[in-house]
């Protein structure tokens, strides 16, 4: 990890706000890496407190604001840093904003203020940010294609890797969906969110949670105690 806006993107997969971050200029900075840090091993900073090496790439900028032979007013510098930093990042990370990540935060905005209604407001909080990511890409392609059950399967096996979704060949519109998951509160929350926004009200849906359903012949899955009936 080389660059600020790499600790951003590490800090928001890790469930760490952005906001939480604070840049502070490194004691004893490396002229080949912008953020310090002590283990070069180290996939992230262990803290929200990241040292920060600001004439790596920003000599122009802050040779002269930072000039570490200017004594005096060391509290506002640091804020100012702080402040100069996250501002710097945050144009890093628009430089790849694409047209598709544009129209997925004005979904996400939809989705937060509650336009589609409090309940999906509610379920798509239940998601983390990358799996919102993947659900708004999901999302869009749907209504870019209109097909709702291969879109509903890219976005369940994707979110859940061990899914596996059945199509009933003995009833019209009727789904098992599996999800390899203990099932808890949140996940019946997530799969809810799942079938209301991909699928059609005619559609109607089973989700098994931890166990599979028995399948006769399918010896993995008639194992007593760790099977589900249908």
């Amino acid at each position: 990890m080389n660059l600020a806006w790499e600790v951003v993107l590490q800090a928001e997969k890790d469930g760490c706000s952005r906001d939480e971050l604070c840049y502070v200029e490194a004691k004893s900075p490396s002229p080949y890496m912008e953020v310090s840090l002590i283990d070069l091993n180290l996939e992230a900073p262990e803290e929200n407190r990241i040292e920060i090496n600001p004439l790596y790439r920003f000599e122009d900028v802050f040779g002269r604001l930072f000039d570490r032979n200017v004594e005096g007013m060391e509290q506002t510098r640091e804020i100012f840093f702080d402040v100069c930093l996250h501002y710097m990042t945050q144009l890093d990370l628009r430089e790849g904003l694409s047209k598709e990540d544009y129209y997925c935060s004005l979904l996400a905005a939809d989705f937060k203020r509650g336009n589609y209604d409090i309940r999906a407001k509610e379920r798509f909080e239940l998601f983390d940010r990358m799996q919102q990511k993947e659900l708004l890409r999901s999302l869009l392609q749907l209504f870019r294609t209109g097909n709702y059950l291969e879109e509903f399967r890219k976005v369940v096996t994707r979110l859940y890797p061990r899914a596996i979704i059945y199509e009933n060949n003995e009833t019209v519109q009727e789904l098992l969906v599996y999800l390899g998951v203990k099932e808890t509160d949140a996940e019946r929350g997530k799969a809810a969110f799942l079938i209301d926004a991909f699928l059609p009200l005619k559609e109607t849906v089973y989700v098994y949670y931890e166990h599979h359903f028995g399948i006769i012949d399918v010896d993995e899955t008639m194992k007593m105690d760790e099977m589900m009936i249908f």
